[in-house]
Order: C-alpha cells, then structure tokens, then sequence
C-alpha cells in the first residue's frame, strides 16, 4: 500500500463517483449527496485526471459510463461497503459477549457496592468476566497510566483531564463496637470526645498509614486517640470488634451493609470528620467504547441504587442503636 500516492487522491471523490455510477446524472448524483451541480461537475472533472479516462459521456438519455467506469463499479461498491462497516459504530451485544473487564475497587466497596450487582449482569452477560483488582493509593492516575478500566473510588486529589466520572453518592465515618461495649449504652451520650479519646481503637490501613482521617480531624483538635491495633482487613476488623472493647471507625454505608451479619451496635463521631463521595471513574480512552459505555451505565444505576438503599439501613441503624434493647 502506497500511502503517499493515496494521500494524493480525495478519497471523497469515490462517493462522487459511485453516485454518479447508480444515476447517471449529475444533477440526481448532486440531490442524493447533497450537494450542488457544479460541486459534482467539479468532482467528476478531478476524477477524470485521477483516472485519465472521460469516465462518463453525455447521450440524449444522460450520461452513460465508459467501459473504465464500470470496471471501476463492482470494485467501488465493495469498498465503500467495507468503509461503511469501518465507519460505522462498533456494536455490542451482552448476551454474547465473552468479554472481560478490569475494575479496581477495595475490598469494602466489593462487599457493600459491587457484589449486589453480579447478579444482574450475569443475567444480561452471562459469559462477560469481571476481573476485580484491588487498588491503593492515587487511582486516578493508575487509569490515566493504562491500569484497570473502571473503578469505584472516593476522590482525594486532583483528577486528571483524561478520567471521566460519575458520583455515585456521599458518605461519612460512623464508629462500631460489639452492643456490650460500655459505650454503646444507648440511653445515655456515652460516646463523649474524651470518652472516644480514652478508648482503644483498631485502625483498618490498606497502605500501611499510622493515621487515618478521623486521626487528622483529632489533630486539628490538637488531640490523638490510642490506636492498639492496625490492620488491612475490614472482615477481620468486624470480627475484633465483636470479641474486644476496641472501636472501629469505617464509613457508614460499609456498617450498614454488614448490619445483619455482625452484632455490632452502630454510633456517630463525637468529632467533625469530613465526609467524602464514592464516584466510578474511568479513563478516555474508554469514552466511547460500546461495552464500556453498556457496563459502566449498568453499574453506575445499580451502584446509585444500592447506595441508597444502603444509606436508608444506616439511619435505621442509628435510630435502632439509641432504642434501648
């Protein structure tokens, strides 16, 4: 393929050409292509020096092609039907699709977002594969540098030009304890500042971190709590939580998704703590890929409703938790 030679010819001239092949007028090729008479007078003039051949001759009924004009037809009409196909939008079709996608979430939104959705896409996509990879730090950038195609994440900085995103919704930090624990009476305002500040606390830390963010909004209050134990692991957190006086800070809608398996009792900061916003994030490149578009947009409605049904369990918790039992 000679691509300098192609580059030379107008390639948009072919369409000229094949109109002017199916109606042989010039004056009908103009109307189908929307253009003017002279346009196409033009057009078919180039074509004749691209193909040094008169291509069409005028008759009392029109033009009539030249023996070169319609070798050139069945080859053109091949091509331009294999350009529409290349042109045209790519399809996608979930009930046969084997497709895999890659998205990033932690283990948390696992458990309280993505794995109620499974169900319903297998029933759209019975074949489609997700490959779930756990992600740290700046996701973000991990999109923006070819990582996973999709995430579930809380913006924290900056987000580069090329992720797109959607809010799924909000969220705040809550504190549990096992329903026993001296602070979680609930007939009385138990849960002080200074009461949480004497306690001893558990510190979930997927990175690694020696403070989380309840620890910088004690800071700001020039305070510290007693972290005895940090760990990486939510379930195990539940479970050290249920079996010691240690408090767990985790944010709401994760409490409020493990209501009914673990008997923990569920109460807000004694603090100001910031709230944040759980979004699915994706990368450009990804912008305008049809089985992209038709994941993200299932899970995006999927993700927003479990979110609120989620949000409704948190207050039912919480007005559950100041109910004496």
């Amino acid at each position: 393929m000679h691509l300098a030679e192609l580059a030379r010819h107008d390639l948009n001239a072919l369409v000229t050409l094949h109109a002017l092949l199916d109606s042989h007028s010039v004056s009908r090729a103009a109307e189908r292509l929307n253009l003017s008479q002279p346009a196409v007078s033009r057009t078919l003039a180039r074509l004749r020096r691209a193909f040094n051949d008169p291509l069409f001759v005028r008759t009392h009924r029109g033009l009539r092609p030249t023996a070169r004009a319609v070798a050139l037809g069945p080859p053109l009409e091949r091509l331009l039907q294999e350009l529409d196909t290349l042109l045209a939008p790519p399809e996608f079709q979930p009930a046969s699709t084997t497709r895999r996608f890659r998205v990033a979430s932690t283990d948390y939104s696992m458990h309280a977002f993505l794995a109620p959705q499974w169900e319903t896409l297998k029933a759209e996509a019975p074949q489609m594969r997700l490959d779930i990879q756990a992600h740290g730090g700046n996701i973000e950038h991990q999109l923006d540098e070819g990582g996973p195609e999709l995430a579930i994440c809380s913006p924290t900085g900056r987000v580069p030009a090329s992720v797109h995103g959607r809010e799924i919704g909000d969220d705040h930090f809550v504190c549990v304890m096992r329903r026993e624990h001296p602070l979680a009476a609930p007939d009385s305002n138990a849960l002080t500042l200074e009461a949480f500040i004497e306690a001893d606390h558990q510190l979930i830390s997927m990175g690694g971190d020696d403070r989380g963010v309840v620890d910088l909004a004690l800071a700001k209050l020039g305070l510290k709590r007693r972290v005895s134990l940090r760990q990486p692991h939510f379930l195990a957190g539940f479970s050290i939580a249920q079996h010691s006086d240690l408090l767990l800070c985790i944010p709401g809608c994760l409490a409020a998704s493990v209501a009914d398996c673990w008997p923990l009792a569920v109460r807000s900061l004694p603090l100001e703590v910031a709230p944040f916003s759980y979004w699915l994030v994706w990368h450009e490149r990804y912008q305008a890929d049809a089985g992209h578009v038709w994941l993200r947009d299932r899970l995006f409605h999927g993700l927003q409703a479990r979110h609120r049904v989620l949000s409704q369990r948190l207050s039912l918790c919480m007005v559950q938790s100041a109910i004496p039992h």
